[in-house]
């Protein structure tokens, strides 16, 4: 199960009013789009049609509370 994210920034590039997109695949195929904007952080599974949106807040909680720090 490899993934491929590609996103390579090496300064703070401030978001404004352009979202910033980013594909991630798997094996091969699309996972999901993650959309990144000022007002929230926004997930489109693969093929879907519905997009899964937090506030930035809200998506804050769920990492604190699901995710787990680096290795």
């Amino acid at each position: 199960m490899a993934h491929s994210v590609g996103l390579k920034i090496d300064h703070e590039l401030p978001v404004g009013n352009v979202d910033l997109k980013v594909v991630v695949e798997q094996d091969g195929e699309r996972l999901g789009v993650l959309k990144i904007s000022r007002g929230s952080v926004d997930w489109k599974p693969g093929k879907a049609k519905r997009t899964w949106s937090l506030e930035w807040e809200r998506f804050d909680a769920l990492m604190r509370a699901n995710g787990h720090p680096p290795r």
